[in-house]
């Protein structure tokens, strides 16, 4: 509702919506991102590394639809990485050593294994990100 002055000081009354149907909607106006999980992933010594683990090239869990924030941390020296999958057409930059970059993206509502690799080093460096079900 918007409210205005005419030329002559009248409070004149702007319905910006019709009401009739529209009981009981309320817009949510924001500009925040949506929530995300973080997952942190190392590359060193030509392996991926998740959130501190020491498993090289884990399976990475996602849940069908989750709003992912992946960080790219690229601790191994002279090198660079970057981490791809795909079948989802996600990629982060090439992120030089020492330095670190962060896409976020949605993992798909399809249940199944999808393959991420390091696109210049993807004979050794790759693994399974696995989505599942919303628990």
């Amino acid at each position: 509702m918007t409210i205005t002055r005419g030329s002559r000081g009248q409070v004149g009354v702007a319905v910006l919506l019709g009401l009739a149907g529209l009981a009981g909607f309320v817009p949510v106006l924001t500009d925040a991102p949506p929530e995300s999980r973080e997952i942190v992933v190392v590359a060193s010594g030509m392996a991926f590394y998740v959130d501190g683990r020491g498993e090289a090239n884990p399976r990475i869990r996602m849940e069908a639809g989750e709003t992912i924030k992946l960080v790219l941390w690229n601790k191994q020296p002279g090198v660079v990485h970057d981490f791809v999958v795909g079948a989802w057409q996600v990629a982060t930059p090439r992120v030089r050593s020492r330095e670190r970059d962060s896409i976020v993206f949605k993992a798909p509502e399809a249940i199944g294994h999808y393959v991420y690799e390091c696109s210049p080093h993807g004979a050794m460096m790759h693994g399974v990100i696995e989505v599942i079900e919303t628990q």
